[in-house]
């Protein structure tokens, strides 16, 4: 009896680690190209703003997890379905001592069971595929428009550009934007800013941010 059941942990464990990779790595694909997608509208790479592999790679495992267990749904649903027995709904006209007409309705259970995990893995596929240029394409407008945007899933931030206020570091030097402004992000010591429509590339030595703005 133990062999059987492990051997079929064994089995669904193997198949639950290869969906998993296959989802990861789709949902890498998704979150470089929304990425890509984004920051490239406005003129910039995506690892100028410290996105790196190790940065989207753990992003992408998660969604890699979540994504595995839309997969189960759908699959415990089929499943259901091949079990669930057609019921009949029977709607009667009449009197109580006499019906003078019935209808009856088939009811499919298991029509419903498949439709409903067709949708659900149709929902996986377009949100891998198409979802990322929609977003990427949205975000950048909203950024250009000096609006904050904050995109995340599973409680972990993807894209989050933020709204602050620059002061020069030098108070001898002017500041190199007045009001508020967008930041994208920093990396090896240069932060980017959204300033009126265009992105300016700023010393993180030159300027003193400050947030909320």
């Amino acid at each position: 009896m133990n062999r059987p059941t492990l051997a079929g942990i064994s089995e669904w464990a193997g198949q639950a680690a290869q969906i998993t990779t296959g989802v990861a790595g789709l949902s890498y694909a998704f979150g470089w190209v929304l990425m890509a997608r984004f920051y490239g509208t406005l003129g910039v790479e995506p690892e100028d703003v410290g996105i790196t592999f190790a940065w989207l790679v753990v992003r992408a495992f998660l969604v890699g997890l979540l994504a595995l267990g839309a997969l189960l749904a759908a699959r415990w649903l089929q499943s259901r379905a091949t079990a669930v027995r057609s019921t009949d709904l029977v709607l009667s006209v009449g009197t109580e001592v006499r019906s003078l007409m019935e209808v009856r309705l088939p009811l499919h259970g298991r029509h419903w069971l498949r439709g409903a995990a067709g949708a659900l893995v149709g929902f996986m596929v377009v949100f891998l595929l198409v979802l990322p240029f929609r977003l990427g394409d949205r975000f950048a407008t909203d950024a250009r428009a000096g609006k904050p945007v904050d995109f995340g899933l599973l409680g972990m931030s993807a894209i989050r550009v933020t709204q602050v206020r620059l002061a020069s570091a030098d108070p001898a030097k002017p500041s190199p934007a007045t009001g508020c402004v967008l930041r994208l992000g920093s990396n090896a010591g240069t932060s980017l800013f959204v300033v009126e429509g265009h992105v300016m590339r700023l010393s993180d030595q030159n300027v003193t941010v400050s947030s909320p703005c």
